[in-house]
């Protein structure tokens, strides 16, 4: 939860800055999976080997700790499903499809009328993001 957020568009990203106890401090970029309104942000983040942000996100942050936001940032990735006039084609793999669930979330949200469709590849079916979400949105 992001009290006083101002709100973001499908594309853009957050950056997250941890500091630790002796006065470190580390930040990378999140995409935001969650379409632009509100107070509570989504963001994925695969942990990386060795990686000095992503394990702590995605494996020690405490539900409901308070963390270091930047953003909404990002200006050239972004999607208005409001002004679309044509078929969306939207292409992931692995962890990218995050910036497009947004996409997706806001398509289905703003009651555009042109079609979106999402073409997800991953090397595992166990590595499927949203699995569950995307399964129940697929056409028949």
């Amino acid at each position: 939860r992001a009290p006083g957020w101002p709100g973001h568009l499908p594309g853009q990203h957050i950056d997250i800055r941890l500091t630790a106890d002796d006065g470190y401090q580390a930040a990378r970029s999140y995409s935001l999976a969650a379409p632009g309104k509100g107070e509570h942000l989504e963001v994925g983040v695969q942990p990386v080997d060795d990686g000095e942000v992503s394990p702590y996100l995605a494996e020690d942050l405490p539900v409901g700790a308070d963390v270091e936001i930047r953003g909404p940032l990002g200006g050239w990735f972004l999607w208005r499903p409001e002004r679309a006039t044509a078929p969306v084609l939207l292409l992931a793999g692995g962890s990218g499809v995050v910036p497009l669930m947004a996409m997706l979330r806001g398509h289905r949200t703003s009651g555009a009328r042109v079609p979106a469709r999402l073409v997800y590849s991953v090397r595992d079916p166990a590595q499927v993001w949203y699995g569950a979400e995307l399964a129940a949105a697929a056409p028949p």
